[in-house]
C-alpha cells in the first residue's frame, strides 16, 4: 500500500515542480549568504582581460581552453552596456542558462522510453536541479560561475539524449546531440571521458562502421576542428607555451608518487558510493540503468585522470551520482517493498546517525574500527552461521579465497599506502558481496548488504547536508567573506584606496586573493592568479631556488617568479601579503624557511623589495578545531605537528606578514 502511494506521489507534476522550485529558491538563498567563489572571481577577471584583447602567456597564465573565458568576455561587454556589476550579471546568466538547460533536457527526455515511467522522469529532472544548484562541496564556497557549470549545462541534455529512445532520432536531434558532443571537450579536452563510454556502448549495440559517419559524429568532428582552427588562429601562444609549463607547476603531473597517492585517495573516497550498485545483484539492469552506470564510471575515471581531486571533478561526479541514486532508490523501494520494515534499525541508524555528527559516517566506512576492517571478521565466521549451505570442500575453498584476498589487501597497505588499502578493501568487499547476493537463495538482501547499500545512500545525503551546513557555519577557510578578506579589505582601503591600485598576495591558493579583488573592483596585476612559488618547491640543503637539472621546470618557475618581481616593481601594487599558511606549517619532513626569506635567495628580488617596501604588521588568523575523533582513520594523516606537541583548540589558518610600499 505504501509503495503504491509512494509511486503515485513521485509521478505527480506537483512533486516535480514543487521540488524543482524549492531546490532553486533554496540555492539562491544559500548563495545570498556568501560571496562568489574564488574560481568564479578568476573567471570574471580573465573574461575582462580577454575582452580587452590580452593573450595567453604574455598577459595571463591559465591552463584551460579559451571558450570559458570568451564566455565571460561576452558577459563583461554586457556589463558595460547594461551598467551592471559583473558579479550580479554572472549570477543572473548562470541561473537562467541552468533553467534553460534543464528545461531542454526535460523536453529531450520526453522522447525517450524512460518518459513512460513518470516517476523516473520526475526524479531525473529533480536530480538535475540537485546536482547543479545544491552541488556538494561547492555550494559552501560559492563555486558556480566556472567551467564546471558550463560542462553541466551541456552534459544534462547529452545525458537525456543518451537514454533509450522511443523512435529513431531525427536529423534535428542528431545535429543538437552532435553540437553537445563537440562543445563538451572544447571546455576541457579530457571531458571526452564522459562521452567515450556512452559512444562505445552505442557502437556495440549497432556493430556497424556507419556509426562513425552518422550526423552527430560528423557535427562533433566539425565543431572540434573549428575550435582547434580558431585557437590556432587567435590563441597560438596557448599551444606553444601553456601545456608544457602547466604540467611543471603542478607536482601531481610531474611526480608519479604524488599522482599515485592522489589516485588511491580519490578512488577510495569515491568507491564508497559504488555500493548502491549491489542492487543489481538481485535485479536485472535495464538499458537506462546501463547508461547511468557508464556515466558514473566515466565521472570516476575523470577524477582519476585529473587527479587533483578539486571541486571541478567532484561536482560532476556528485551530479551524475545523484541521478543514479534517485532512480535506483526508487526502484529499490518498489522491488523490495518490505525492505524498510524488515531492516528498520539498520536503515535508520545509517541514515540518521550522521545528523548528530557529520563526520561519523566517513569514519564508519574508512576508519580502523569501521566497515573496511570489520567486514573481514564477519566474513570469517559466515560459513559457521550458514553451515547448511557449506560442505567441507566449500569451506576449504572459501577460506583459501578469504586468505588470498586478505593477503592482497594487506600487501596493498604495505607497498602502496593506506588509501590504497582502503580502495582495495572496498573493491574486494563489493565484489564478494555482489557474488554472495547473486548466488544466495534467500530472496531478501543480507543485513550486511543492507548496511552498505544504505551507508552509500547516506554518504551522498551526508555530502549535501554537510555542504549546506557549511554555508551557515563557514568552517571552510574558502567561504567568503571571512577574517582574511576583512584584513585584506582593511589594508586595501587604507593603503590602496584607488581603483587602479592593487595588492599582491603570496600564498598557496587563489582563494586567498579572489574573490576579494572582485568585490574591491580591482584588477589582478599579475599574469598568474597569484604568487604561488613556495619554499617547499626549492632544494633542501641548497642555496638554489629551483632544481636546475630540470630545465623545463626552471623555465616555468622562472616565468612565475619573474611575474612576482614585476609586480613588486609595479608602482600600482601598494601592499604585499606574505601568507605562511597552515599548509606550509604542516610540512614535517624538513624545516622550511619563511616565504619571504626564500624569495630573498634571488638577489634581484631582495634588492627590489627592500628598496620599495617596508614591514607594516604581522597578523595571525586562527580557527577553532574539534578534538581528534576516537575512531582513528587508517589514512595515516596526522594533525599539524604543532598540535601533536601541544594540543590546542585553535589552529593557524593564515600567518600574514604585511608590507606597504614606501
Amino acid at each position: 500500500m505504501f509503495a503504491t502511494k509512494f509511486e503515485k506521489f513521485c509521478q505527480s507534476r506537483n512533486f516535480l515542480f514543487g521540488c524543482s522550485a524549492l531546490i532553486f529558491l533554496f540555492s539562491i538563498f544559500l548563495r545570498s549568504r556568501i560571496d562568489i567563489g574564488a574560481d568564479t572571481g578568476v573567471y570574471l577577471d580573465l573574461g575582462k582581460k580577454v575582452a580587452e584583447g590580452k593573450k595567453y602567456y604574455f598577459n595571463f597564465f591559465e591552463s584551460n581552453f579559451p571558450i570559458s573565458f570568451y564566455f565571460y568576455a561576452l558577459q563583461f561587454r554586457l556589463t558595460e552596456v547594461l551598467h551592471l556589476s559583473p558579479i550580479i550579471l554572472s549570477e543572473i546568466v548562470i541561473n537562467l542558462l541552468a533553467i534553460l538547460s534543464i528545461f531542454c533536457s526535460a523536453k529531450i527526455l520526453q522522447g525517450s522510453r524512460i518518459h513512460k515511467n513518470k516517476a523516473h522522469y520526475n526524479l531525473i529532472i529533480i536530480s538535475y536541479f540537485l546536482g547543479f544548484f545544491l552541488r556538494p562541496y561547492a555550494i559552501q564556497i560559492g563555486e558556480f560561475g566556472t567551467k564546471t557549470s558550463l560542462l553541466l549545462l551541456l552534459l544534462y541534455p547529452y545525458i537525456s539524449y543518451s537514454f533509450e529512445r522511443k523512435s529513431l532520432p531525427s536529423k534535428k536531434d542528431l545535429i543538437w546531440r552532435g553540437c553537445l558532443m563537440g562543445l563538451i571537450p572544447c571546455i576541457k579536452p579530457h571531458y571526452l571521458i564522459l562521452l567515450i563510454p556512452i559512444e562505445i556502448h552505442r557502437f556495440w549495440q549497432k556493430k556497424s562502421l556507419k556509426f562513425f559517419v552518422e550526423l552527430d559524429k560528423l557535427m562533433m568532428g566539425l565543431l572540434g576542428a573549428l575550435t582547434l582552427f580558431l585557437m590556432i588562429k587567435f590563441t597560438p601562444e596557448y599551444f606553444e607555451f601553456i601545456p608544457p609549463m602547466w604540467a611543471k607547476t603542478y607536482r601531481v603531473y610531474d611526480d608519479y608518487q604524488v599522482f599515485l597517492k592522489n589516485f588511491w585517495h580519490n578512488l577510495a573516497i569515491m568507491l564508497q558510493f559504488g555500493f548502491i550498485f549491489l542492487l543489481f545483484a538481485r535485479s536485472k539492469m535495464t538499458p537506462d540503468d546501463k547508461i547511468l552506470i557508464l556515466f558514473f564510471l566515466a565521472s570516476l575515471i575523470l577524477i582519476i585522470v585529473e587527479n587533483l581531486g578539486t571541486i571541478d571533478q567532484i561536482v560532476v561526479f556528485y551530479a551524475i551520482a545523484t541521478i543514479c541514486f534517485l532512480k535506483f532508490i526508487f526502484d529499490l523501494f518498489l522491488q523490495e517493498k518490505n525492505i524498510f520494515s524488515d531492516n528498520r534499525f539498520i536503515i535508520l541508524t545509517v541514515i540518521l546517525l550522521p545528523i548528530f555528527d557529520l563526520e561519523v559516517l566517513p569514519a564508519a566506512f574508512l576508519g580502523l574500527g569501521g566497515f573496511i576492517n570489520l567486514w573481514w571478521l564477519v566474513a570469517a565466521v559466515f560459513p559457521f552461521l550458514q553451515r547448511k549451505n557449506f560442505s567441507k570442500k566449500n569451506i576449504f575453498l572459501f577460506f583459501l579465497s578469504y586468505f588470498l584476498l586478505l593477503i592482497i589487501a594487506l600487501a596493498s597497505l604495505k607497498y602502496m599506502g593506506a588509501w590504497a588499502y582502503v580502495a582495495v578493501n572496498l573493491t574486494i568487499s563489493f565484489f564478494v558481496l555482489f557474488i554472495f547476493e547473486k548466488q544466495n537463495s534467500v530472496k531478501k538482501f543480507s543485513a550486511l548488504a543492507i548496511f552498505v547499500i544504505f551507508a552509500s545512500i547516506s554518504s551522498l545525503l551526508y555530502c549535501y547536508v554537510s555542504s549546506i551546513v557549511g554555508v551557515f557555519n563557514r568552517e571552510s577557510p574558502y567561504t567568503f567573506p571571512n577574517k582574511l578578506s576583512d584584513v585584506i579589505t582593511h589594508y586595501s582601503e587604507k593603503h590602496a584606496p584607488e581603483k587602479e591600485e592593487g595588492f599582491l598576495m603570496v600564498s598557496i591558493w587563489i582563494a586567498h586573493q579572489f574573490p576579494t579583488l572582485n568585490y574591491l573592483q580591482k584588477d589582478n596585476q599579475q599574469k598568474f592568479h597569484m604568487a604561488v612559488i613556495q619554499a617547499d618547491q626549492g632544494l633542501a640543503g641548497s642555496r638554489l631556488m629551483f632544481a636546475i637539472k630540470d630545465s623545463d621546470k626552471v623555465f616555468a618557475y622562472s616565468y612565475l617568479f619573474d611575474d612576482v618581481k614585476n609586480a613588486v616593481k609595479n608602482p600600482k601594487i601598494k601592499i604585499i601579503f606574505f601568507n605562511n599558511s597552515a599548509e606550509i606549517l604542516d610540512k614535517s619532513d624538513r624545516c622550511l624557511i619563511p616565504t619571504l626569506e626564500y624569495y630573498f635567495l634571488d638577489p634581484q628580488f631582495r634588492k627590489i623589495f627592500l628598496e620599495n617596501f617596508h614591514f607594516e604588521n604581522h597578523v595571525v588568523i586562527t580557527h577553532k578545531v574539534k578534538a581528534l575523533k576516537k575512531i582513528n582513520f587508517i589514512t595515516g594523516e596526522k594533525p599539524s605537528v604543532f598540535d601533536i606537541i601541544t594540543p590546542s583548540p585553535n589552529q593557524i589558518l593564515y600567518d600574514l606578514e604585511i608590507y606597504i610600499r614606501n
